[in-house]
């Protein structure tokens, strides 16, 4: 018997589906928590770094982009700010928890990603250290054969240039290979 947990998924449409979907943070990602970005743009009380739309906008026409955030349902604004289409968020609070994971998120990822089994992951998250991530043996598994690639942002500064272009060129690369 397969268990089902898409009702975790909050999706804003049904689109084509991609070869990658990109698990992506707000907080320390594309909102720096500390050091304001050299070269900004500010919607509202927002300030980010001003590469941010170009790169988002690119990146949600080659891969899904879900919210992977604490801010759930409200992360959309954040799309709307940046210009972008996002497939919509994973419901964390909605989850009731079985396992002992430190990281609270990771169970929730875990679900989405037997979910989407087919596909390739990007998760962006500041507090994707490599400890916490470890104590999943899917994730571990992913990692290991490619399919997932990881990116931790120093949540000061956000999201630097070199991690977007990793984030990019992998996407790229599981785009043509498959």
């Amino acid at each position: 018997m397969k268990l089902s947990f898409s009702w975790l998924f909050k999706k804003k449409n049904e689109r084509k589906m991609s070869k990658v979907i990109v698990l992506l943070d707000v907080d320390g990602v594309l909102l720096a928590m500390g050091q304001q970005p050299e070269n900004t743009l500010k919607v509202g009380k927002m300030v980010y770094d001003a590469n941010l739309p170009a790169w988002l906008q690119k990146l949600s026409q080659i891969a899904e982009i879900y919210w992977c955030s604490s801010w759930q349902d409200q992360s959309e604004q954040f799309a709307h700010d940046l210009g972008f289409s996002s497939a919509g968020y994973i419901g964390f609070s909605d989850l009731k928890r079985t396992k002992n994971y430190f990281w609270g998120k990771l169970e929730a990822i875990e679900h989405f990603m037997i979910e989407h089994q087919n596909q390739s992951f990007v998760l962006i998250d500041d507090n994707a250290n490599s400890w916490l991530i470890e104590e999943s043996s899917l994730l571990t598994d992913l990692q290991k054969n490619g399919r997932l690639l990881v990116i931790k942002p120093f949540a000061y500064t956000g999201i630097s240039e070199d991690e977007m272009n990793k984030v990019t060129n992998y996407v790229d690369h599981i785009n043509k290979s498959q």
